[in-house]
């Protein structure tokens, strides 16, 4: 008994060490190879204007780390990647592959993620790329990316926008989330707010849905 006691410690440090080198280290390579990526995947989460060139970069790096262990992130920033692949896509062939590979890549994150709020905006801004056809899938998602944080500044305007592309085939509910997400848009930053409905030509929209704020609508209206 004596003996097992003795045994039993070192025993024991030697499996957790071993555990978590074969834990940690591969979600370390992870990591390690995300980071010549990631200033890209900054800049094309701000909206910058990225080269090919840095897409395959950041694509590269993504399925790198991806080869150590799987992991939401990772799948997230290819599905922001493949998006914009989509939207800048001169052919309809390759505009629908970038948009589809973008939907299924950012589900396979969000089946470990599901409260991943950006990438539910991905799928619902690739599935409106890909035609009216998919707008249900496109609603759907768009519900489910405010469903997952209703308040999120960097993406509260584009989910405005989409709304209004989706408008027909949003129910009652969503109308009354679109105007939501409208409302606080405009009371985050209501001169950026103003700033994107005239750049996008969206000013009679914003002031159609600013019909329960007046405050908002005459501010629209400037």
């Amino acid at each position: 008994m004596e003996k097992i006691k003795q045994y039993f410690l070192p025993a024991f440090m030697l499996v957790s060490s071993i555990t978590l080198l074969v834990v940690g280290v591969p979600r370390f390579l992870h990591e390690l190879m995300l980071v010549p990526g990631t200033p890209i995947h900054e800049r094309v989460s701000r909206g910058e204007t990225v080269s090919d060139e840095d897409l395959d970069i950041l694509e590269k790096s993504r399925l790198q780390a991806l080869e150590f262990v799987e992991l939401p992130d990772a799948y997230s920033d290819l599905a922001a990647s493949y998006l914009v692949r989509a939207r800048r896509a001169t052919t309809t062939e390759k505009r629908e592959y970038f948009a589809k590979k973008s939907i299924e890549t950012a589900k396979t994150g969000l089946d470990m993620a599901p409260l991943n709020t950006f990438s539910w905006a991905r799928v619902t801004s690739a599935n409106i790329i890909l035609g009216e056809s998919f707008y249900p899938n496109a609603v759907e998602a768009w519900r489910l990316s405010i469903a997952t944080a209703r308040f999120e500044p960097f993406i509260l305007i584009q989910r405005v926008h989409m709304g209004i592309i989706l408008y027909d085939h949003l129910n009652d509910d969503d109308i009354a989330l679109l105007k939501d997400q409208l409302g606080m848009a405009y009371r985050w930053n209501k001169k950026k707010t103003r700033q994107y409905a005239q750049q996008q030509q969206l000013v009679e929209w914003f002031i159609f849905l600013s019909d329960e704020y007046p405050e908002a609508e005459e501010y629209f209206k400037k």
